[in-house]
C-alpha cells in the first residue's frame, strides 16, 4: 500500500452533512469532533479536513491542501478577486456533483429587494443613486452589477444577509436553493446573479504529480458521481408467466436497458435499472398487463 496520503478539504457547514453522507455510501467514512478540523479516515490514504467552502480553493492553490470539494461560486470568486493571487490554471476540476443542502440541485445567486420597498425591477435600480448591495460573493456581483449597468456600492456581508435589507442595504445577492428562506423574509427576487453547483477539484500540480495521485483522485471522482447518478435511480424486478412476458416486454421505454432471464415455469425475469419517475409510470402499467411480481430497490452506485 502506497504511504503517501491526499489532504482533502470536504466544505463545512450547510455542505457539510449532505458531503460526508455522500463519501459515505462511497466507501469512505469521515469523523471528527468539534474540537478538530482534522477528520479521521477509514482510507489511510486520505486526510480529510473541515474547512469553510470559501477557504477551500485558496487552500488547494496555494498547496497546504491537495483537492477539495467548494462550489463553483467560491472558486470562481477566489479566481476573480485579484488579491488571492489565485488563478484558473492552479486547478484541475474532477467532478461536476450537482447536490447542495437539501436538494440534488444547482445553487442560485440571486438579487433581492423588499418586496414592499422602492424597487421593483433592475431597471429601478440602474436608474437609483448610491444603491448599496450586501452579499458574501463580492466580485462576482461587482462584475454581473457592471454588466447591467447598476452603479451600486457592494458591501461584504459577515452572515445574515436576508435581515440587513432596508436598514443596511437596498437589496442582497443571496444564494438559495428554492427561494423560500427569501420569501419568508419578506423579499423577492429580481434577477439570477450566478448559478452554481459543488465541484471536487484538485491542484494541477498535485493531478500531475504521479500516476498513484492521479489515478487516486480519478477513483474518487468516478465514485462521488456514480453514487449521485444512482440517486435518481432504482432497479426493478419484474416477474413474468410465459404469456404475459411478450406483452410485458414492449410496455418498457426502447430507451431502458433491461435483462431477461428465463424462469422454471417458462415465464422470465425481467431486470432493469430507470429513473424514479419512470417506475412511477411503469408500475401500474407492468400490473395491469399481469406482471406476478413487481419490486424495487434503492441503487447504491451506478457507474454507467
Amino acid at each position: 500500500m502506497s504511504q503517501e496520503q491526499i489532504r482533502i478539504g470536504i466544505p463545512k457547514g450547510s455542505l457539510q452533512e449532505s458531503t460526508l453522507s455522500l463519501f459515505t455510501r462511497a466507501g469512505y467514512n469521515f469523523h471528527g469532533s468539534e474540537r478538530s478540523l482534522w477528520l479521521s479516515s477509514n482510507d489511510p490514504e486520505l486526510k480529510p479536513v473541515l474547512l469553510r467552502p470559501q477557504e477551500i480553493p485558496q487552500y488547494v492553490a496555494d498547496g497546504s491542501l491537495d483537492c477539495g470539494l467548494s462550489g463553483w461560486d467560491w472558486i470562481s470568486e477566489s479566481i476573480e478577486n485579484h488579491q488571492t493571487g489565485v488563478t484558473e490554471d492552479d486547478f484541475v476540476m474532477l467532478a461536476d456533483l450537482c447536490y447542495s443542502k437539501r436538494t440534488f440541485r444547482n445553487i442560485r445567486w440571486v438579487l433581492a429587494v423588499k418586496k414592499d420597498g422602492p424597487f421593483s425591477t433592475l431597471r429601478d435600480l440602474q436608474t437609483a443613486e448610491n444603491v448599496r448591495i450586501s452579499t458574501e460573493l463580492v466580485s462576482i456581483t461587482e462584475r454581473w452589477l457592471g454588466e447591467k449597468g447598476i452603479n451600486a456600492k457592494v458591501a461584504f456581508s459577515w452572515g445574515a444577509t436576508e435581515a440587513k435589507v432596508g436598514e443596511f442595504a437596498d437589496a442582497i445577492v443571496e444564494a438559495t436553493e428554492t427561494g423560500a428562506s427569501l420569501q419568508a423574509n419578506g423579499l423577492k427576487i429580481l434577477d439570477t446573479v450566478y448559478t452554481s453547483s459543488t465541484r471536487f477539484f484538485a491542484r494541477k500540480s498535485v493531478y500531475a504529480a504521479n500516476d498513484w495521485r492521479r489515478a487516486k483522485l480519478d477513483s474518487i471522482a468516478l465514485l462521488l458521481e456514480a453514487c449521485l447518478r444512482a440517486d435518481t435511480k432504482e432497479s426493478m424486478r419484474v416477474i413474468a408467466g410465459p404469456n404475459e412476458l411478450e406483452v410485458l416486454m414492449k410496455l418498457i421505454p426502447a430507451e431502458v436497458k433491461c435483462t431477461v432471464s428465463p424462469a422454471k415455469d417458462g415465464g422470465g425475469i425481467i431486470d432493469m435499472v430507470l429513473t424514479k419517475l419512470e417506475a412511477r409510470d411503469l408500475i401500474p402499467k407492468l400490473a395491469k398487463a399481469g406482471a406476478d411480481r413487481i419490486t424495487t430497490n434503492p441503487v447504491g452506485i451506478l457507474y454507467e
